[in-house]
């Protein structure tokens, strides 16, 4: 049961109310101011980190090399320390060429922050452009990878050419001096299509230009032993 009466004025001559309250009205009544009370120190706090972020703050483009990056700079100690306190994300505070930095490195503490000023459109832009970073940074690696294999590769073959180059045919066992003709005909072919034009398995033709190519650099050895 909940009662409405008046109370003694303000100072101005503002008539004042008061709500009394008893058993499951009162819990209710109680829950409910407080929810109001957090309602307003959430907009409250997001308003001060809104203008702080204004007048001294910074986020990075993700994506680039500088990664997820967000701070405050100020002189004022209080003021970082503050902006930390108030945030939601955890933020790390370090002195800086005279100033002081608040700052985050993780895209979840960046997201979190602008998301607690209410920026919602920035936190969409920062996502959608993370994204996009890391899937060229993807891509980078991969044609990096590819690039360094096919550098070893082909580095590979030129030394397999040489050592086989070197070697005299009528000095080895049929099998070898056959695989040795078609290395040097077919340097491009794969291992497997050597194997297809052999006759023979991948692994034998595998095996058989191991001992072509180690009886090659053995020969260049012998020719160079410095």
């Amino acid at each position: 049961m909940a009662h409405l009466g008046t109370v003694e004025p303000d100072r101005f001559g503002r008539l004042r109310y008061s709500v009394r309250a008893e058993g499951e009205a009162a819990l209710r009544a109680a829950g409910e101011l407080r929810a109001v009370r957090e309602a307003r120190g959430a907009a409250d706090l997001a308003g001060y980190l809104r203008g702080a972020f204004a007048g001294a703050g910074s986020v990075t483009r993700p994506g680039g090399a500088g990664g997820h990056h967000l701070e405050f700079v100020h002189p004022d100690e209080e003021f970082v320390r503050r902006v930390a306190r108030f945030s939601r994300a955890p933020l790390s505070v370090t002195r800086r060429r005279g100033r002081w930095v608040a700052y985050t490195k993780s895209a979840d503490g960046v997201t979190t922050l602008l998301s607690q000023m209410g920026l919602h459109d920035a936190v969409l832009e920062y996502e959608a452009r993370a994204v996009l970073g890391e899937a060229k940074a993807n891509a980078n690696r991969i044609t990096n990878f590819d690039a360094a294999n096919a550098g070893r590769t082909a580095r590979a073959a030129a030394r397999q050419q040489a050592a086989l180059r070197r070697l005299d045919p009528e000095g080895l066992p049929p099998a070898l001096r056959e695989m040795l003709e078609l290395r040097l005909e077919h340097p491009d072919a794969p291992l497997a299509e050597l194997a297809r034009l052999g006759g023979i398995s991948r692994s034998a033709a595998n095996h058989r230009l191991r001992r072509l190519t180690a009886l090659g650099e053995r020969a260049a050895r012998r020719e160079d032993p410095c």
